[in-house]
């Protein structure tokens, strides 16, 4: 054999193992795109997920915006209140004859109250005795 045709058929086997190279790469690739693909996929649920976990965590914070600035009108309208009521108090604040009028009062009340309960207990047990008096025995 002479040198050219060694030569040529050199080249051959080496254009024979760069094509056959090139198919195994090409086959490698496939695979690296499948899971690429996959992994893809993949991702995209999640995204879908994390998208509509986030819109309701949006909706959450709205609602809690929303009960916080009624929660601040609640907070408005007491304080109003205590104004009011600190401006209809005043004048009874300011005389400690009123607050002590206003004890005497209370304890008298108190025991009036005590007075007519006890009455009716009174009266309550006076009224079964006659009942059971009464009953045909």
């Amino acid at each position: 054999m002479s040198n050219e045709h060694v030569d040529h058929a050199d080249q051959r086997r080496s254009r024979i193992r760069t094509v056959l190279d090139v198919d195994q790469t090409i086959t490698k690739l496939d695979a690296t795109a499948d899971r690429l693909n996959q992994t893809l996929d993949t991702f995209g649920a999640l995204l879908v997920d994390f998208t509509a976990a986030l819109q309701d965590f949006n909706a959450s914070v709205a609602g809690f915006n929303g009960t916080v600035g009624e929660f601040h009108q609640v907070v408005e309208k007491a304080d109003g209140l205590l104004g009011r009521a600190d401006k209809l108090l005043a004048p009874l604040a300011a005389t400690q004859q009123v607050g002590d009028q206003l004890k005497v009062a209370s304890q008298l009340a108190g025991q009036v109250a005590g007075q007519v309960a006890s009455a009716a207990v009174k009266k309550g047990v006076a009224a079964a005795k006659v009942a059971r008096t009464q009953v045909p025995g």
